[in-house]
C-alpha cells in the first residue's frame, strides 16, 4: 500500500513538473489558453543585475535540442515559467524600432494585454542625439547606455501582422490616463503628473507604482 502511495506520488510530482513550462506559438493562443508544454526548458540571464522587471530582453531561453531551440528563438511568441511569463522580443515593433532577439518578462494587464519594461525604442525614442553628435564615440556609448538604464513600458494587445511582426504600444500619457479612468481611480492621475518632464514620466519606475495603486496589474513584477 505505501509503495502504491509513494508511486502516485511520484506520478503526481511529474505531472506538476511537466506542466510549469508551457508556450504558446501566437498571442492568440495565449488569449485562448492554447499551452503546449515543455520538458525541459533552461533560462539565461545576461544582466549583472539580476533585476526582476528591470533589463529588457535580457532573457535567453534553451530546452537543448537545436532544432526546437531555433525555433524558440525566432517563433515562439510566449513562455510561461509556473506563474513567470517571458515574452520573445524578437518579432515586437513599436514605431519600426525593434529590441533585437531574447526574451523579456512580463505580466498580464486587463482581460486581453500584456505589459513589459524593456528599452525606449522607436520614433520618439530617449532624444540623446545630440550627445552622440557633440562628443563621437563615447558620447553615442554614454547615450546607448542612458537609453538602456531608462527602461519605459510596453503594452501588447494584438496578434502578429502578415509578415509576422506584432505591433505595440508604448504606456504614454494618454494610455496611462485611459488606463487609470478605466480603473476609477482618477486621483492617481494627479500622482502620474506629478512628475513635469514628459520622458521622466513615461519612465517604468514611475509608472508601474501606479498601475500597482490601480491594481490593474494581475501580478507584480
Amino acid at each position: 500500500m505505501k509503495k502504491l502511495l509513494f508511486s502516485t506520488f511520484l506520478s503526481f510530482i511529474a505531472v506538476l513538473c511537466s506542466a510549469q513550462y508551457r508556450y504558446c506559438n501566437t498571442y492568440e493562443d495565449f488569449l485562448e489558453n492554447r499551452w503546449q508544454e515543455l520538458d525541459t526548458l533552461y533560462i539565461d540571464s545576461h544582466s549583472k543585475n539580476q533585476q526582476l522587471w528591470w533589463g529588457g530582453n535580457d532573457f535567453t531561453l534553451t530546452t537543448g535540442d537545436k532544432a526546437f531551440d531555433n525555433i524558440l528563438k525566432k517563433d515562439i511568441f510566449i513562455v510561461s515559467q509556473g506563474d513567470t511569463l517571458y515574452v520573445n522580443c524578437r518579432n515586437l515593433r513599436y514605431h519600426h524600432g525593434r529590441f533585437g532577439n531574447g526574451y523579456t518578462r512580463a505580466v498580464r494587464i486587463g482581460q486581453h494585454s500584456l505589459l513589459f519594461v524593456n528599452k525606449w525604442i522607436g520614433d520618439d525614442a530617449f532624444n540623446n542625439s545630440s550627445m552622440a553628435i557633440l562628443f563621437g564615440a563615447v558620447g553615442a556609448m554614454a547615450a546607448a547606455n542612458q537609453q538602456i538604464k531608462n527602461q519605459v513600458c510596453y503594452i501588447i494587445s494584438s496578434g502578429a501582422n502578415s509578415k509576422g511582426r506584432v505591433n505595440i504600444r508604448l504606456v504614454d500619457d494618454n494610455l496611462m490616463e485611459q488606463m487609470i479612468a478605466g480603473a476609477n481611480h482618477y486621483e492617481l492621475t494627479s500622482d502620474f503628473y506629478s512628475v513635469k518632464d514628459t520622458e521622466m514620466r513615461l519612465l517604468a519606475n514611475h509608472v508601474i507604482p501606479i498601475l500597482e495603486k490601480a491594481g490593474l496589474l494581475k501580478e507584480v513584477f
